[in-house]
């Protein structure tokens, strides 16, 4: 009886370990995919300006046809 008990120990320890390593790894990560976000939400409304312009400009260059 006491083995099983020890294998269980040891089984739910080292399921513990990876699930801290997982979260370390993912807390590691957040900062950098929270500064991608952050840029590409900076980069958005000029994009979205200069795709407007663009589709203004072909209009008008349609219209003095």
């Amino acid at each position: 009886m006491t083995h099983y008990s020890l294998l269980i120990t040891h089984y739910s320890l080292l399921i513990t370990y990876y699930l801290l390593l997982i979260t370390h790894y993912s807390l590691l990560i957040t900062p950098y995919s929270l500064l991608l976000t952050h840029y590409s939400l900076l980069i958005t409304p000029y994009s979205l300006l200069i795709t407007h312009y663009s589709q203004q400009l072909k209009t008008w260059q349609q219209s003095e046809q």
